[in-house]
């Protein structure tokens, strides 16, 4: 129950009705006050890479543009997601002989599903408010797909407006541990070099804030 309380409320990068969360394990414990960041070009890199990747979702949870994902997140096959993100991915890409999938994978299928759910959401309602008419029962049932789940409203604009509160970096080799606080969450980032490149290759929940 806490893992799904978990994925419902985080940012996933960012709060908007993220459905899945991978590599996610919500760990009920204090965030160490020893954390502490190196003063290095590579944990400045890092840092650029985690802003970029929120400000992406929240530029796409409005346009619905997903072309700069690749450019943040990446299917790194040591990072795969756990097995309740998996069938995530499975259920809105409708492939459930899927074996696996990295964290670039949960993000193209959430958002691509999130915009053809949210696209006809705004088709119908439109419809119906030409119509000077409510929606009817069937127009509201066909808000919610055969897993439950309806899509988010479109974002009210195209930027992030929550700060980001890094607690610490950590780097080894060409992969780091990022552990931030979003506003909603506290969350551990696992960020990986690739061709000289800094992606997020997936996430952990620490604790979600009162």
């Amino acid at each position: 129950m806490k893992n799904k309380l978990f994925i419902v409320l985080c940012l996933g990068i960012t709060l908007f009705g993220i459905l899945g969360f991978g590599n996610t394990t919500l760990v009920s414990k204090q965030v160490p006050s020893t954390y502490s960041i190196p003063d290095t070009m590579d944990a400045k890199e890092i840092m650029k890479t985690v802003e970029m990747a929120y400000d992406i979702e929240a530029e796409s949870a409005y346009t619905f543009d997903l072309r700069k994902f690749p450019n943040v997140f990446i299917n790194d096959p040591r990072f795969p997601v756990d097995p309740s993100t998996l069938e995530v991915v499975r259920e809105l890409t409708n492939n459930p002989s899927l074996e696996s999938a990295g964290w670039l994978d949960y993000k193209l299928a959430y958002y691509s599903w999130r915009m053809d759910a949210t696209l006809y959401a705004e088709a119908i309602k439109e419809k119906a408010k030409a119509d000077n008419r409510e929606l009817t029962d069937s127009e509201k049932k066909s808000l919610i797909d055969s897993n439950g789940r309806s899509a988010p409203a479109r974002a009210e604009d195209p930027y992030r407006h929550q700060p980001l509160l890094f607690m610490s970096v950590n780097i080894v080799d060409d992969i780091a541990t990022v552990v931030l606080n979003d506003g909603p969450t506290t969350i551990e980032l696992t960020v990986v070099l690739v061709d000289k490149q800094w992606y997020i290759a997936g996430i952990k929940g620490i604790s979600i804030h009162p």
